[in-house]
């Protein structure tokens, strides 16, 4: 792979990477993150890893793991600025500002543990029966709310 091909590859991954980092914490942080009702609606469309109609706790724990693997560039077990890409660099100051409030220790970084574990307010509100699954059922009762 030539120098040009693979600065555009780095590009290209980091840019999906961020975007998809952004949806995740639309899917799983606070419902602020999402602008409307409408937007959550698609954001937990988008969290459905096998595409079978239904998001589960599972499949929102297994896209939270690979977003923070994805942050944490450097690999030190923690998001902070020391992950800050040169490249898009305004895309990942978007994400640290949302997953700050992960941030439960206060210590400016976000650990794996404190973004595993915090709360899903728009997957909470989604998920009418508390079965830990939204459903497509659950997902048309949002739509029908609006």
């Amino acid at each position: 792979m030539t120098r040009t091909n693979s600065i555009s590859f780095t590009k290209t991954h980091t840019r999906i990477a961020l975007t998809a980092t952004l949806a995740l914490l639309a899917i799983t942080g606070t419902a602020a993150l999402a602008q409307s009702q409408a937007d959550v609606e698609k954001l937990l469309q988008q969290a459905d890893a096998n595409r079978d109609g239904e998001i589960t706790w599972a499949e929102v724990e297994k896209l939270r793991a690979s977003s923070f693997a994805r942050l944490d560039r450097n690999g030190d077990g923690y998001i902070d600025n020391a992950d800050r890409p040169r490249m898009f660099a305004g895309r990942f100051d978007e994400a640290m500002e949302k997953v700050s409030r992960f941030d439960t220790n206060g210590d400016g970084r976000i650990s794996q543990s404190e973004m595993m574990n915090a709360e899903a307010p728009a997957f909470t509100k989604a998920d009418v029966n508390g079965d830990q699954i939204v459903t497509s059922e659950e997902i048309k009762a949002m739509r029908a709310s609006r």
